[in-house]
């Protein structure tokens, strides 16, 4: 195997991204530690490659059809072969010097982690930042994987991968295509990821109305159900499903079915199933809405928990 190339590799996948990725890429161009920078155009039909183009030589804008960014992600860590990842998000933003403050204390790391601010504009494009976000630290070390699967999040701009775990992972999931991230941090804790603190602000992550999550809760909430089968299956195959570990899939499919409850989808009843049989006592609302449901049908049951107040 060819040595790495020493610092970062930033991955931006993009689709119709044409109105933010500009300013996208020059948070990133000029990064001390920037190795290479490569964008991923996943079938855009806005002239989102165009824009690329301009800022990037043309062999480091990779086109192709629309599969998601789950796959956009994979094609862009084949197309790089730096020592460290970053997964930008083609309207999020580094914040100046990030970089080279994570390589600072990456030596003993397989991820390293910093804080991120969510930022939203107006039609003005005046910007609006919220206070810091970051990782429960002490849940993390005490027990990283179910820390992940139970709260631990933040955006990828904030998190910079070794190569080695990337491809000891073997990329990021399609069959997860809302929740994708949260999974592949998951994932990077399930394969023994030593995460480590760098103490800044190193990402801006945008919220829009047009977010995924939010256009199709649906799908979103699918998605959680699903990740948390496949993560109980993982824990039960290899003997760690503890009783902490038991009460944080409880937890984890109680959201998810009061969330498909109030998207009345059907899936409500597969998270109730998936509670049942890990044998602890089922939240209240699922003990209530569960007969309601399979009585009066997803509307009606979740109109009248929402007049009892608990919607």
């Amino acid at each position: 195997m060819p040595p790495f190339l020493p610092g970062v590799a930033v991955v931006i996948p993009c689709y119709n991204a044409g109105l933010t990725l500009a300013q996208t890429l020059e948070s990133a161009i000029g990064q001390p530690g920037l190795a290479e920078l490569v964008v991923i155009d996943d079938g855009s039909t806005d002239g989102s490659a165009e824009i690329a183009r301009r800022y990037l030589p043309a062999d480091r804008v990779i086109e192709g059809p629309n599969r998601g960014v789950s796959a956009a992600r994979n094609r862009g860590i084949a197309e790089t072969s730096s020592e460290w990842l970053l997964f930008l998000d083609a309207d999020d933003l580094l914040t100046p010097g990030t970089l080279e403050r994570r390589l600072a204390v990456a030596e003993e790391a397989d991820a390293v982690a910093c804080d991120y601010q969510e930022f939203s504009t107006d039609e003005q494009g005046t910007a609006t930042l919220s206070q810091a976000r970051g990782i429960d630290w002490p849940a993390l070390r005490q027990d990283a994987e179910r820390a992940i699967a139970s709260h631990v999040w933040i955006t990828t701009g904030a998190l910079l991968y070794r190569r080695r775990l990337v491809e000891a992972i073997g990329g990021f999931r399609p069959d997860l295509p809302v929740i994708q991230d949260a999974r592949f941090m998951f994932d990077a804790a399930f394969h023994g990821a030593r995460f480590v603190p760098s103490a800044h602000i190193g990402a801006r992550y945008r919220i829009t109305a047009q977010s995924l999550s939010r256009r199709e809760p649906v799908r979103f909430w699918r998605d959680v159900l699903r990740n948390g089968r496949q993560i109980e299956a993982l824990w039960r195959e290899h003997g760690t499903l503890t009783s902490d570990r038991i009460a944080t899939l409880c937890d984890l499919y109680d959201n998810a079915g009061r969330g498909l409850l109030r998207c009345r989808d059907q899936g409500f009843f597969e998270a109730s199933a998936a509670s049942r049989t890990l044998g602890l006592r089922q939240s209240r609302h699922t003990r209530i809405a569960t007969p309601l449901a399979r009585l009066l049908g997803l509307r009606a049951a979740h109109g009248l928990l929402s007049m009892m107040g608990r919607p």
